[in-house]
């Protein structure tokens, strides 16, 4: 979607939420867009000459709908110092590099990986045999939430989730854990989704992006 669009519904969103952070609001329009063009016909992409159905790399985590990021249950929240954890765990990249960028040096504990970083969506570059992720959801909804965790799994993945069915209380946090296992190399990226299913009418979707290297690394 254009800039503006977004800029308008975000805007909408800080008026209903005016202490809402920037990665808070962008949790709200992502875990709420649309992934599909009509129900059941999928976005397309120009592919080559011709159109083909698009992935999360073509339309994002798909297609702002203005009114359902204003109520909804759960976000992925992000603030500075987790940024300042992510680009530290970058390759490469040093305490002295990253002080000069933003101001302020690695922390003394460190993140293990990239792909920890609290965002609306998970992205593992390179998985060679297994590996944990984990994200912190946040209940901003106006009542205790229950929810089922769903997990489409990415071609050469297998995916397990915990805990698959948690309870959360208004304006809590909890931790959600990933496990990932390479069962097939693809060579190539493949997309999945983690489903979140509350018992208010809430829906919260989280793209899931791997690049299987290898099966082997136990």
């Amino acid at each position: 979607m254009a800039t503006p669009h977004i800029a308008g519904i975000a805007a909408l969103i800080k008026q209903k939420h005016p202490d809402w952070s920037p990665a808070a609001i962008t949790s709200a329009m992502m875990t709420t867009a649309n992934f599909t063009a009509t129900p059941g016909v999928p976005i397309l992409a120009q592919q080559k000459n011709k159109l083909s159905p698009a992935t999360p790399f073509d339309f994002g985590a798909g297609s702002v709908n203005p009114s359902k990021p204003i109520d909804l249950g759960l976000i992925f929240d992000t603030y500075f110092k987790h940024y300042v954890q992510f680009l530290c765990t970058v390759p490469g990249v040093d305490d002295m590099s990253v002080r000069r960028a933003v101001g302020v040096g690695c922390p003394s504990k460190k993140t293990d990986w990239c792909s920890d970083l609290n965002t609306t969506s998970v992205t593992v570059s390179n998985l060679v045999g297994s590996k944990k992720v984990t994200r912190r959801v946040t209940n901003v909804g106006e009542l205790d939430g229950k929810y089922t965790v769903l997990v489409r799994e990415p071609f050469g993945v297998n995916i397990s989730v915990r805990p698959q069915v948690f309870k959360i209380s208004i304006n809590t946090s909890r931790h959600i854990t990933l496990f990932l296992v390479a069962t097939q190399t693809a060579n190539s990226y493949t997309f999945g989704e983690m489903v979140f299913e509350g018992n208010n009418n809430h829906v919260v979707r989280v793209p899931i992006d791997v690049y299987v290297s290898s099966t082997l690394g136990f």
